[in-house]
């Protein structure tokens, strides 16, 4: 039988063979939550130091809006690096630039590749371990990954698509269905680093959660059980 953590994933996926609920108007909650307190301390609106990343902050957009041009080689391989590259190595840990509960890494790393010039379109696998790039299916898949990406044209027109999925038991093993709220911690820590990244070398990026899961798994020729997609980033010139 399914632990909570596994039914939850399974209950929220998004299918072409099963409809999915829309918005309810009438369960929005408050944008904005105050408390009548007895006291508040005023803070000053920060000085922002030059330093880049600072700036990144500052002008982070979710940008859906892509010229079809193509990034370069060396601007892809930052990005990658950004979300995933290995920064140092301690006994029976690889640690990375973005952290990972119990240092576990249960996400795992593919892109679409659309316009990025000294690498051929198709889907590709990242081998952190060996920085590589390997290759799934060759070939212009932009159509495809639009049409899993209900239809949104940003993945069509973007340079290339981030693809993220999850090795559910690398977490669960140790964490049982708590893990699946590390998992998709996890994932939200790898693109905010894709967001700054992209910012600071000034692309573009929008990270995406509506899509269809079987769809982007068969994309990837994934099993959809043992590990499924769980967030799509589209990147490229705006």
């Amino acid at each position: 039988m399914a632990g909570i953590g596994e039914e939850f994933f399974k209950r929220t996926i998004y299918s072409r063979t099963r409809p999915f609920s829309g918005f309810k108007p009438d369960q929005r909650a408050e944008p904005f939550k105050q408390y009548a307190a007895s006291r508040k301390i005023k803070m000053d609106a920060p000085a922002l130091p030059q330093g880049s990343l600072w700036q990144s902050l500052a002008k982070r957009r979710s940008r859906r809006e892509f010229k079809r041009e193509a990034i370069t080689k060396d601007q892809l391989s930052l990005l990658i690096w950004a979300c995933s590259g290995v920064t140092a190595k301690i006994p029976g840990f690889f640690l990375r630039t973005a952290p990972s509960a119990g240092a576990l890494f249960p996400v795992e790393g593919y892109l679409v590749v659309n316009r990025v010039d000294g690498v051929e379109p198709g889907v590709y696998h990242w081998n952190i371990l060996e920085q590589s790039l390997e290759e799934i299916r060759s070939g212009d898949f932009s159509k495809e990954i639009e049409s899993a990406a209900l239809g949104q044209d940003m993945c069509r027109r973007a340079a290339a698509v981030f693809i993220w999925s999850a090795v559910f038991s690398r977490s669960t093993f140790k964490y049982s269905d708590r893990g699946y709220r590390y998992i998709f911690a996890d994932a939200g820590h790898i693109c905010q680093n894709l967001y700054l990244a992209c910012e600071d070398l000034g692309l573009g990026c929008c990270g995406i959660g509506a899509f269809f899961d079987d769809q982007v798994d068969s994309l990837l020729g994934l099993n959809s059980g043992d590990e499924s997609t769980i967030y799509l980033a589209a990147v490229g010139k705006y």
